[in-house]
């Protein structure tokens, strides 16, 4: 389970679409707006709200890169090799230099391919990258997610594999959320 993080706003420059969307709901709680998003994209940005840790995030990445991997032509592994070097890294079982290797052997093919496929293999890029990145977890993972948006795969699809694979504490509702609002008008907190 993962707790809240009180610095989260600090961290991260949010999608102005989330922040508005967001602003407009005063009394929705982070628990609220993360089971009503219906953007994939924007998930990971409320994850990082909610306190996931980068390996949670790539873990995520990870699972929405696999969503397209049926697209990738057969025999190919590299996209697939990817995604598991990226989650060997969030166990501990593998290194950066690896990791790098992997997205190198991926971002090679993937401006070769046709939309779909070039789709597919940007959302296993995507998700390593998200691995090999100092600060890139939630720009890369919603990275992740776009491009299986444009590779076909259905929003609902990728928001409740996003969701599967971040699983929030549920403490009791907060009375307001208006750091949303703050950040709507251009304040950081």
């Amino acid at each position: 389970m993962i707790q809240l993080n009180p610095d989260w706003s600090k961290k991260l420059t949010y999608p102005e679409e989330l922040v508005k969307w967001a602003a407009s709901r005063p009394e929705a709680s982070f628990y609220d707006l993360w089971e009503e998003a219906i953007d994939p994209e924007w998930l990971p940005y409320l994850a990082i709200a909610g306190g996931a840790t980068k390996q949670q995030m790539v873990f995520a990445a990870c699972a929405v890169a696999r969503l397209c991997l049926h697209l990738i032509p057969e025999g190919d592994d590299r996209p697939r090799i990817a995604i598991d070097t990226a989650e060997k890294w969030c166990r501990g079982e593998t290194t950066q230099k690896q990791v790098k290797e992997a997205i190198a052997a991926v971002a090679t093919y993937a401006t070769y391919a046709d939309n779909a496929v070039y789709s597919a293999y940007s959302a296993a890029y995507s998700a390593a990258y998200s691995a090999s990145a100092a600060s890139a977890s939630a720009a890369s993972a919603s990275a992740s997610a776009a491009c299986a948006l444009r590779a076909g795969i259905e929003s609902q699809l990728i928001c409740s594999t996003i969701r599967e694979h971040l699983v929030f504490d549920r403490p009791p509702r907060p009375k307001r959320l208006t750091i949303w609002q703050r950040l709507a008008e251009g304040g950081d907190e």
